[in-house]
């Protein structure tokens, strides 16, 4: 009973840490920016946590990294509901190259960032 609160706390704390990384990232950049940096930040963080917890022997750490880290933390950074929105408005402006553009970016980079964040995660445990 004791670990299931303190997962659920530690999710909510990494939700909430996530969350307001993001509203800040939405003020300091422009439109497009803010959300691509949250998304590809978010594939990071998720790819970190999928290799610490691939890597620790002790399966009680990797069981609290993944829904804490790659769930909580970087579910909430990663804002797909506003990629959609803004997609949405270039294809009603029909600024093509555009969306082409963001959307392609936006998943090789955060595949790619996903998987190097696996890639580095396992090099500084194994380090």
């Amino acid at each position: 009973m004791l670990d299931t609160v303190v997962l659920l706390v530690a999710f909510g704390t990494a939700a909430f840490i996530g969350g307001t990384l993001r509203g800040l990232l939405a003020q300091w950049f422009p439109l497009y920016v803010g959300t691509f940096v949250a998304n590809i930040l978010a594939a990071f963080a998720a790819g970190m946590a999928i290799g610490f917890s691939m890597a620790l022997d002790d399966t009680g750490a990797a069981n609290f990294l993944k829904p804490v880290i790659a769930m909580g933390f970087a579910g909430a950074l990663s804002t797909w509901s506003t990629l959609a929105s803004e997609l949405a408005s270039l294809i009603k402006t029909k600024k093509w190259r555009k969306l082409s553009m963001y959307l392609g970016l936006t998943l090789a980079l955060g595949l790619i960032f996903a998987h190097r964040g696996i890639v580095w995660a396992l090099r500084i445990y194994n380090t």
